[in-house]
């Protein structure tokens, strides 16, 4: 199974890692895995794969698709390429932020969600949840019913009510508070307010471990049949949390740090599996773990520079895992 974490345009790292496994493998991405699970952009990832596309085309959707997807909302400045407007961006959006931001696009979203949405449905067309080439889950959040929420195909086609279009969970799981309204939409038999899965499991390799026992066991497999890829999407240097004489916005800080953060997944999935059946790549970079809302060339040029670095010192273990994994019958 393969689980890709959260982390905005950052995912331009997970889809040149994959896009590299799917070159050496020599076969699409999408027959080297019977599950896929993502968070926010590693679940469009995800989506991308049950939508068959290759790893290759997902890697071109950042560049290409970043501008459209990261719009300004009606009271954001524009000129993004001009510092002066960018500075005012950041100032505005600082001041605004502890206020509430745009009544407009979910009270505090910094981006008009129509960008996003098009893009995902021009993507993805009119596929549903159910259709998808291989198993594929993603983490959202119901804001309404405060509970964790997981879209799957398993779901989808046990459950018609529990079906939506690809593009439709790819929305609902990267809404990211403060980044992009909420997702609302009828689903299983309730009117949700779906916002990012990062919220509750920003690295989903612990949905991917409970998505693989009912699967494995329909195939009369044990978990020792389990293989993970667990691809990050970058974080910065590891630093200490919780010094317990700080200041109570420090100790807030450290709460939505750990809330957020990666570590736990991981934990998780080594816990579960034995190490030699867990691959886990990632980046440890403060310059990659910046703002997951600039698409900027820039920008892509750091996030590229640091996946082929992560590639150079993981070349054996892509080895390994390659000798691990042999593509799906059909």
């Amino acid at each position: 199974m393969l689980s890709i974490d959260g982390g905005g345009i950052r995912g331009y790292i997970p889809a040149l890692v994959l896009a590299e496994v799917e070159r050496r493998a020599g076969v699409p991405a999408s027959e080297l895995f019977d599950l896929a699970v993502g968070t926010s952009t590693g679940a469009i990832i995800s989506i991308g794969l049950g939508a068959g596309l290759t790893a290759s085309e997902l890697a071109e959707f950042y560049p290409r698709y970043g501008s459209r997807i990261f719009r300004p909302g009606p009271d954001r400045p524009t000129g993004r390429d001009s510092p002066v407007a960018e500075r005012m961006d950041r100032a505005a959006r600082a001041v605004r932020a502890p206020f509430g931001g745009n009544p407009a696009l979910g009270g505090n979203a910094r981006h008009d969600p129509s960008g996003l949405e098009a893009v995902l449905r021009g993507v993805f067309g009119e596929r549903t949840i159910s259709e998808a080439a291989i198993e594929v889950a993603v983490t959202s959040f119901d804001a309404e019913a405060n509970r964790p929420v997981v879209i799957s195909r398993r779901d989808a086609r046990d459950d018609p009510s529990c079906d939506m279009m690809l593009w439709e969970a790819a929305r609902a799981t990267s809404a990211a508070p403060t980044y992009f309204p909420p997702f609302v939409r009828e689903w299983a038999g309730r009117r949700c307010r779906l916002v990012d899965g990062g919220v509750w499991a920003n690295n989903p390799a612990g949905v991917a471990l409970a998505e693989s026992v009912p699967l494995t066991a329909a195939r009369g497999l044990s978990g020792q049949s389990v293989v993970m890829v667990s691809i990050g999407t970058g974080v910065a240097t590891t630093k200490g949390v919780f010094g317990f004489t700080d200041p109570w916005i420090a100790s807030a800080r450290d709460f939505v740090t750990v809330a957020t953060g990666t570590v736990a997944g991981h934990t998780l999935a080594m816990r579960a599996l034995s190490p030699a059946r867990v691959t886990r790549l990632q980046v440890e970079d403060d310059r990659v773990a910046g703002r997951m809302d600039d698409p900027s060339a820039g920008r892509l040029s750091v996030l590229h520079a640091a996946a082929t670095e992560l590639l150079a010192r993981s070349n054996t273990a892509i080895d390994a895992v390659l000798g691990q994994l042999s593509p799906r019958a059909g």
